[in-house]
């Protein structure tokens, strides 16, 4: 109850800095989420997920009620505007805290269906961005324990990507941004039901390739560690390495701090993509044993370097084989070499990782047996 109270303040907090009155208020919906889906003609089709406070009634305990809409029409405006001809209250989009397109329309094409959300005025650019892969219906109805709000719970899950080393987020305006680089690619957000769990739950699944405004391939989130390394996204997070001392166990290290330095080298004919990537580490889960001695601790970190650099390279490898820079190689060629005149600058790179993993103990514990 305190907690939807507080969800009350913040958005009265926002909305009487601006041009409203406590009137005004209790006559809007503030919208939290949107959910972008077509049908089968390739029209959109739109789901809206609203905060209605209330002063009377419900509202003296701070409660607020979750309002749905959906909505189909030629655009992404004319749904948005024929909605507020089914609702006694207008929506207001200052608030919303997630834009959710289903992997059917980001397959399709987003060309079609975003530029609303950068153009129109209401709408902020911060808002985070996610693919949803799923039945959209079975989203919008879905009984979270956590978070009555699809919205909020959306923005508090990605809000605490940073914490893993496996995760991937997006604002809108990375994305929109990223249409101006070379390769046109993005890496957004997915996300998913999680349907064996006992209660409705929504994970980060993987992430989804987009080029050109369209979904073409997927990262998967088992992968996702070593895309963070390589475009320095690396905020906190786990490492698994071999354990010195005991065969075919493992040793987890967490992540303190990490930076990844990127240079590149050209001579005219190849191209060499340099990633120095000098990562903070802390003994966080052991496996058997492990004896705390300067030989075991010093391959330990070579162990933990090593799969760094494998996982790096084999999906720097993978990724070009497919044609998609989802690295970022060719904005950083032209970023230092902008007279060069080359075709294919991610195809002719070759990668080469100089990793280095510092292990700085264990909390209180020493030796484990």
């Amino acid at each position: 109850m305190k907690k939807l109270f507080l969800y009350f303040i913040i958005f009265t907090t926002f909305l009487l800095n601006g041009c409203f009155n406590y009137k005004d208020i209790d006559k809007v919906l503030f919208v939290t989420s949107v959910i972008v889906d077509i049908d089968n003609n390739r029209s959109p089709v739109i789901y809206v997920e609203a905060f209605k406070p209330a002063r009377g009634g419900k509202g003296e305990s701070g409660k607020g009620e979750r309002v749905l809409y959906k909505g189909t029409g030629k655009t992404i405006f004319e749904i948005v505007r024929d909605l507020n001809l089914s609702s006694s209250y207008k929506l207001n989009y200052t608030q919303n805290r997630g834009i959710i397109f289903t992997e059917k329309a980001a397959r399709e094409c987003l060309v079609d269906y975003i530029d609303f959300f950068d153009r129109d005025q209401e709408l902020v650019v911060r808002s985070y961005l996610a693919i949803y892969k799923g039945d959209p219906q079975k989203l919008i109805n879905a009984k979270l324990k956590e978070q009555e709000y699809i919205g909020l719970f959306i923005f508090d899950l990605i809000y605490n990507i940073p914490a893993s080393s496996r995760g991937i987020l997006l604002r809108l305006n990375d994305f929109l941004n990223q249409r101006y680089t070379k390769s046109k690619t993005s890496v957004v957000t997915m996300i998913a039901m999680k349907d064996d769990q006992t209660s409705s739950k929504i994970e980060v699944s993987a992430g989804a390739i987009i080029k050109n405004f369209k979904m073409v391939d997927t990262l998967p989130r088992t992968q996702a560690e070593g895309y963070n390394f390589l475009i320095d996204n690396i905020k906190r997070g786990t490492l698994e390495a071999g354990n010195p001392s005991a065969a075919d166990k493992y040793i987890t290290l967490e992540i303190l701090k990490s930076k990844t330095d990127t240079k590149i080298y050209y001579d005219g004919d190849s191209i060499k993509v340099k990633k120095i990537i000098n990562t903070k580490t802390s003994i966080a889960d052991v496996q058997e044993k492990l004896n705390f001695t300067k030989e075991n601790i010093e391959q330990l970190e070579k162990n933990a370097e090593s799969n760094i650099k494998d996982a790096c390279e084999r999906l720097f490898d993978y990724y070009k084989g497919k044609d998609l820079d989802i690295f970022n190689v060719s904005d950083d060629f032209y970023r230092k070499y902008p007279r060069a005149k080359i075709d294919d600058v991610f195809n002719k790179s070759q990668l080469e990782v100089e990793a280095h993993v510092h292990v700085e103990g264990s909390s209180d514990k020493t030796n484990f047996n």
